[in-house]
């Protein structure tokens, strides 16, 4: 029994964290320049392939799937591409 309700404990949390965060895909042009400034700084040779919104926290924030090399990465831009926070 224990069992059981640690795991709808956890599926419930979940759930309310999935439902707590949006997102959803923008073009490239609908990027702020300050948010594609702020990448090209960080990774010159990378190359997006999406770009999303999200909210965070309350905050909404742009997201970046890139390639860079053979490795596939995700970096957090704010809208004024002040914060760059990578995602493993």
């Amino acid at each position: 029994m224990k069992t059981k309700s640690l795991l709808m404990t956890g599926f419930l949390a979940a759930l309310f964290f999935t439902a707590c965060e949006s997102s959803s895909e923008v073009k490239e042009a609908d990027v702020p320049q300050a948010v594609k400034t702020a990448f090209s700084a960080k990774y010159p040779t990378a190359q997006v392939t999406k770009w999303k919104t999200e909210k965070e926290d309350g905050k909404m924030i742009y997201e970046a799937e890139f390639k860079d090399g053979d490795k596939e990465k995700e970096v957090h831009i704010a809208p004024d591409g002040s914060s760059v926070t990578d995602e493993d």
